[in-house]
């Protein structure tokens, strides 16, 4: 009986992980193409923003490449529309809990004071907002999901695709925005 050498195994393994790769890059190729144009109009409904429907999408087809075993076409679009589903009902909740927060502050800060108070918080909050809804995307984002949404910078470098440097510059530049607006656009 004679014995199989290791390196002829690893390059037989090594071939077949090759040619499922490729099949696997195929497939994935194919679904984008077919259904791509139908997700992004599914999610730009549900979020009523394209770029928000971008990178729903694109979360989406990073989570299909992840899957260890694909199975049939249908079955992988079921999966990526289910899991675009998800992720726009999440990002839906983050912006209403978004925006009852910042109502909430509105609301206290000018129940704290005389009425010209609450016009004031009421201008620096517009102020604000306008900054921020200025700001590049990337910028924007990393700033909404830091600050605003609370999620570590780690995490927010890893759903971006940044370095958590990079995350941490995108967020100064900001608050830089902020606090120029809030001084009435000076340096």
């Amino acid at each position: 009986m004679t014995e199989r050498k290791p390196e002829i195994h690893e390059a037989a393994l090594a071939a077949e992980d090759a040619e499922s790769l490729e099949q696997r890059s195929e497939l994935f190729n194919s679904l984008f193409r077919e259904h791509n144009r139908s997700l992004m109009r599914f999610l730009v409904t549900r979020l009523r923003s394209v770029q928000e429907a971008r990178d729903v999408a694109q979360e989406a087809y990073v989570r299909l490449l992840q899957l260890h075993e694909p199975g049939a076409v249908s079955l992988l679009r079921s999966y990526l529309f289910r899991t675009a589903a998800n992720l726009a009902v999440d990002r839906l909740r983050r912006r209403a809990v978004r925006e009852r927060a910042s109502v909430e502050l509105f609301d206290e800060l000018s129940e704290q004071g005389t009425p010209e108070r609450a016009a004031m918080a009421r201008q620096e909050y517009d102020l604000v907002r306008a900054a921020i809804a200025a700001l590049p995307a990337k910028t924007r984002e990393a700033f909404v999901l830091r600050v605003i949404d609370g999620v570590p910078a780690l995490e927010v470098a890893r759903r971006m695709g940044l370095k958590e440097r990079m995350v941490r510059e995108h967020v100064a530049r900001a608050l830089a925005e902020c606090k120029r607006a809030l001084q009435g656009g000076k340096p």
